[in-house]
């Protein structure tokens, strides 16, 4: 009777270790502060018993769909350009209010297949429709609208994700809240909110432009080598040469030939030499 109770014992007792030691993993030492070290390791406390920040966010979509407008206009004036078709003016008819809404005016009915294929081609999740005065509406379909505002969270919270695993904290909580295009973030652990708030809130945007001209030694050549007047299409912005050192100043395309909306992944890497670089793909 004492062996099997010895034996039941014992398996209790292994059992309750063997749970133990996964879920706290094996202590460096079995001393009391090798124990609490293996425990404080292991268990993360949550905000409401170690404190930290709590913040909701709120994610500014309209500013995604006026860059998408933006480029839409830019797009539609090359492409009229390229066609030798005459426009008055292309410009969003009201940013505050409806930002994917782009008003085209001045080009003659004779025209109309050719810019309803520019639309078709090059700005796919465009309608377009006529107006008086020979002007053209444009507008986001609403499917594509809704994308775009939901792209434009998802990439805000992997943003902040990179962001805060810079600052090394343990099991930070960073999710979509609400139906309001609000983000969530808890950081246990983490009182400086005003750092925080610096850190999360700074916005940077990616553009791939192409080089039309270039490059000049200063900006005043650059200038002089087209009249002093920059080309409509063009913008002049300064860069750097291949050896890191000397600033140069290009022309580039004033439409992004790649941004930010057309990258589906982006992660660090190495090259062929070594040396950090990154590697991407595209939307299709």
């Amino acid at each position: 009777m004492n062996k099997n109770f010895l034996v039941k014992l014992a398996l209790i007792v292994g059992t309750l270790l063997f749970f133990l030691f996964g879920i706290f993993g094996l202590p460096k030492s079995f001393s009391g502060q090798g124990m609490l070290a293996a425990v404080g390791e292991h268990i993360h406390l949550g905000l409401d018993l170690k404190g930290g920040t709590n913040l909701i966010l709120q994610v500014q979509v309209n500013d995604a769909v006026n860059v998408v407008a933006q480029t839409a206009v830019e797009v539609l004036k090359d492409q009229l350009r390229n066609r030798k078709i005459d426009y008055a003016d292309v410009s969003q008819s009201d940013p505050q209010n409806n930002p994917d809404h782009v008003l085209v005016k001045g080009v003659q009915p004779s025209a109309r297949g050719d810019l309803v294929s520019i639309v078709r081609d090059r700005l796919p999740e465009y309608d377009v429709t006529g107006g008086p005065n020979n002007s053209w509406n444009l507008a986001m379909r609403p499917s594509a609208l809704t994308d775009l505002k939901k792209k434009a969270v998802a990439q805000a919270i992997d943003t902040i994700r990179n962001r805060i695993d810079a600052l090394g904290v343990s099991e930070p909580t960073i999710e979509e809240h609400g139906g309001d295009y609000q983000i969530l973030v808890q950081l246990p652990g983490i009182d400086d909110s005003g750092r925080v708030k610096d850190l999360i809130q700074s916005t940077a945007m990616l553009e791939i432009k192409q080089m039309t001209d270039g490059p000049y030694p200063s900006e005043q050549a650059a200038l002089q080598a087209k009249g002093g007047i920059t080309p409509a299409d063009s913008l002049l912005l300064p860069g750097q040469c291949a050896n890191g050192t000397e600033q140069t100043w290009c022309f580039v395309s004033r439409v992004s030939a790649v941004s930010g909306k057309d990258l589906r992944d982006a992660q660090a890497s190495s090259d062929q030499n070594g040396q950090p670089s990154v590697t991407f793909s595209l939307t299709g």
